[in-house]
């Protein structure tokens, strides 16, 4: 997430901070459960709209760490949908 803030020199004028996303949405979800089924048909539609949409093509396995690639790609997104199933736990 890029932050850019901008204000005048008088300490009590008006300032903004605005953010620019890498990713309107990141789909958080996990296993072959969801992936090819609602999982993808979620990103397939989004995809169509023209919404930017992060999903992780690797799979992460249960007990693996979060790479710095994934940190950054949740930290970069506007929105997060997280998609529960039996095997996201």
């Amino acid at each position: 997430m890029a932050l850019h803030s901008s204000s005048s020199a008088h300490p009590f004028s008006s300032s903004f901070i605005r953010y620019e996303w890498k990713y309107d949405v990141f789909i958080s979800f996990r296993g072959l459960d969801t992936r090819f089924g609602f999982t993808g048909n979620l990103y397939n539609a989004l995809h169509n709209k023209g919404i930017h949409t992060f999903f992780d093509g690797d799979m992460l396995q249960s007990g693996e760490e979060i790479t710095p690639a994934l940190l950054s790609a949740i930290e970069e997104s506007r929105i997060a949908i997280i998609v529960l199933s039996p095997e996201y736990a």
